[in-house]
Order: C-alpha cells, then sequence, then structure tokens
C-alpha cells in the first residue's frame, strides 16, 4: 500500500480528521512535537531491555506486532500533523536533509 498512497494523500487524511473534530486549536507545533516525543517513547517500550532474540520474537507475534505498529502510526500521524500546522512540505525536507546527510557521511565511512 506504501506504493499507492503518497505523502499528500496522507496529510490530507489527517487534516481532515483534525478539522472534523475541531482540534485545531490543539494542534500547536510545541504541542506536536510534544506528542511525537511521547509517542516515540511508547513505541520504545516495546523494546525496552531487549535481547536479539526476544526482539525477533516480537516482531514474529502478529498481536505485538500491531502493537508497534499502532505505536509506529500515533508517531507518523503526529510528524504528518506537525508538517500540516508548520507548513513544511515533508518531501522537500527529507530530500534536502539527505543530500547534506551525503555530504557529512559518504559512503565506505
Amino acid at each position: 500500500m506504501d506504493e499507492q498512497t503518497n505523502l499528500a494523500e496522507l496529510k490530507e487524511l489527517v487534516a481532515d480528521f483534525v478539522a472534523a473534530r475541531n482540534w485545531e486549536h490543539y494542534h500547536r507545533i510545541k504541542n506536536l512535537s510534544m506528542s511525537i516525543a511521547i509517542e516515540s517513547a511508547e513505541l520504545m517500550e516495546h523494546f525496552q531491555w531487549l535481547d536479539d532474540a526476544e526482539e525477533e520474537a516480537l516482531l514474529a507475534d502478529p498481536a505485538r506486532k500491531e502493537e508497534m505498529a499502532d505505536e509506529l502510526a500515533d508517531v507518523l500521524i503526529y510528524i504528518l500533523s506537525f508538517a500540516n500546522a508548520a507548513d513544511l512540505d515533508l518531501s522537500n525536507i527529507v530530500k534536502t536533509k539527505m543530500s547534506r546527510n551525503e555530504t557529512r557521511f559518504p559512503p565506505g565511512g
């Protein structure tokens, strides 16, 4: 499905959800940046203290993988909301950052 959906569609999906609930006044970039960190921490909790074998078992367990996917979705939803609130073009900023990373971290480093 990643191949069939673009970032603009996802940003619009999130914006429409927020607008339908009149949540724009909550979606300040300060609040959204904190929400990204909070949801990222919730994702990390799934892996805290796991060794390699336990991590593989988590990924092999459909129920636990779904819980992890829900947390990852929350992170991405808040990232999309942040981009909407800050009027950022995610494709452009990722490409720009990757270009800088190419200079900072040359291949074979």
